[in-house]
């Protein structure tokens, strides 16, 4: 019998409508080669460890009110930092997962960590996996949210390419607390995803996003994953001017 996620997450595809003709960027300083698919069980292997202890270390935060999740900003870093860093990705998107894979990690090191910026992470899903893979993101407790993104875009060449995507997706989800039911009810929670797909459209007409990953380090706009040191020398630019 055909699992009601299965279903659910067809419903997702479906229902999507994409804001504009957004695509993919192209990457400046970063190999734009999509991560390389992996077999099922090498899949089944990863998520078992490395990303099962990744989810395991985040903390539950917040717990959902009665009616279910909420779309809550997802901000990487001190809400109080001086510079902030809005980022507009998708989750199918290969050179937002190269920046998350290579670019982000010294980002943190450097910036994040150490209380001079924070990223705020907006969705801006290119397709129907995209929105399916966000929405899963946002219906996880507090930081685990952010450990599925991240183990989501690790993943990326697995799940994007697999004939039946739903399976891995779920699998990932499950690692960071949602059980079947909680994968099923959020794949149709359509506040949520109307959420989503606002934030897409004011990103659309308020900011001209055309392409992802784009960023804002304050008020300088970056389309593409450009690199650490291109983002650095900016981010060195703004906490200056703020006397940080």
């Amino acid at each position: 019998m055909k699992s009601f996620a299965s279903a659910a997450f067809g419903c997702v595809a479906l229902s999507l409508a994409l804001v504009g003709t957004a695509s993919c960027a192209e990457e400046e300083s970063q190999d734009s080669a999509a991560p390389a698919a992996q077999t099922e069980s090498e899949m089944t292997a990863d998520a078992s460890s490395t990303e099962s202890e990744q989810l395991a270390q985040a903390t539950d935060g917040e717990v959902a009110d009665s009616d279910g999740p909420v779309y809550r900003e997802m901000i990487y870093g001190d809400p109080a930092a001086p510079v902030t860093i809005v980022e507009y990705a998708s989750l199918t998107c290969s050179h937002c997962a190269s920046f998350h894979n290579t670019v982000l990690p010294e980002l943190k090191k450097t910036y994040i960590d150490t209380g001079k910026v924070r990223l705020v992470f907006r969705d801006f899903p290119l397709d129907g996996l995209a929105m399916a893979g966000a929405m899963l993101a946002r219906c996880a407790d507090g930081d685990r949210g952010q450990a599925l993104l991240n183990v989501m875009f690790r993943q990326q060449g697995t799940w994007v390419m697999s004939e039946s995507p739903i399976e891995p997706l779920t699998s990932y989800a499950k690692l960071a607390g949602l059980n079947e039911d909680d994968v099923n009810a959020c794949l149709e929670n359509q506040n949520i995803m109307n959420a989503i797909r606002e934030g897409q459209e004011a990103a659309t007409n308020q900011f001209k996003i055309a392409s992802t990953p784009t960023f804002f380090i304050e008020d300088v706009k970056i389309e593409g994953n450009r690199g650490f040191d291109y983002m650095a020398e900016i981010i060195e630019e703004k906490l200056e001017e703020k006397g940080s």
